[in-house]
């Protein structure tokens, strides 16, 4: 059952935001409605704004639903919260969708998808809650998603937060036998990263990452929604894959995010988190499986060496034994 609020009308709210194509956001919150809400500030600010905004709780154990509910009551949007992922809305609303249970990264997702799909979305803009989007990114990611002759995936060029470095171009590349990926652009300067075009990029990706993703509405009828075996990592290579090379992967060079990283999960290139490693190699064991079952052998070898070598540095550390190599 619907709860609404704001009486603002539709042609109020859309107005200046008004586009071609029908775009979403979905944003998964679990236990970070701080972050979440510098998410949406950032997309209310947009030039071109999303047609409809869908947050997404994860069955967070914190004030997040109080949280994010009195602060969405007073945006420009029409606010509705449900716990239906088939509710129809109407242009320019903002729902808070709960659901019912933490299943993951994809599950969480998929829930923002269904309702964006059930409301005839041409483009579907998948964000992490700890990024902030520039005021541009949108349109410049619409426009260079519909620019291909098969839309289907796009992504953006993305910070690390409070830094001039790249995070990455797009996406990045998985090595099939291994499992490990590598993000396009990582560490480069902005002057750097902008010294290819957009092609050169687009050609060698092989995955969009999942920070920030926008998808065309024939990606998501032909591939479907994600896999939700996949709790958390490797779902936007899963996703890629799956497409098996009959749509274009974009990448809008114009459109800027600054992301947090590691707010959700506690793991980034900064610090490591057991949990969260341990989830990584459940994905990667389940990518290959999935798609290279013929690599699945040398991933596993890979993920017990890494786990090893671990374990062993940090015996190291504890015993301040002597490094030998």
């Amino acid at each position: 059952m619907f709860v609404e609020s704001n009486t603002n009308t539709i042609e109020h709210r859309v107005g200046a935001s008004h586009t071609a194509w029908l775009c979403g956001a979905v944003v998964l919150n679990y236990n970070g409605w701080r972050n979440t809400i510098d998410c949406i500030k950032s997309l209310l600010a947009s030039d071109v704004r999303p047609t409809w905004i869908i947050i997404v709780d994860n069955a967070s154990t914190d004030d997040s639903v109080s949280s994010l509910r009195s602060w969405a009551q007073k945006t420009e949007y029409t606010f509705y919260e449900d716990t239906d992922p088939n509710a129809i809305l109407p242009k320019g609303s903002l729902l808070l969708l709960r659901a019912s249970k933490n299943g993951g990264y994809a599950a969480g997702n998929n829930l923002g998808l269904r309702v964006l799909m059930a409301n005839g979305a041409d483009a579907f803009w998948i964000l992490n809650n700890d990024v902030v989007v520039a005021h541009d990114a949108m349109q410049a990611m619409l426009e260079r998603l519909f620019s291909k002759n098969r839309p289907g995936l796009c992504g953006a060029r993305i910070y690390y937060t409070g830094t001039d470095k790249i995070q990455c171009r797009a996406g990045g590349f998985t090595c099939y036998w291994t499992a490990l990926s590598t993000l396009d652009g990582n560490g480069a300067s902005t002057a750097q990263a902008l010294s290819e075009l957009p092609e050169a990029i687009e050609s060698r990706i092989n995955f969009i990452y999942g920070a920030c993703v926008m998808a065309s509405r024939s990606f998501v009828e032909s591939v479907g929604l994600m896999d939700e075996r996949f709790f958390l990592y490797c779902e936007e290579q899963d996703w890629a894959y799956s497409a098996k090379g009959g749509f274009d992967f974009a990448y809008a060079d114009r459109a800027v995010v600054w992301h947090k990283e590691g707010c959700s999960t506690g793991h980034s290139y900064r610090r490591a988190n057991v949990k969260a490693l341990l989830l990584l190699a459940r994905s990667r064991l389940l990518l290959t499986r999935k798609h290279y079952p013929y690599a699945l052998p040398i991933v596993a070898f890979s993920i017990c060496f890494s786990a090893l070598r671990m374990v062993w540095r940090k015996c190291l550390k504890k015993f301040c034994i002597p490094k030998l190599f």
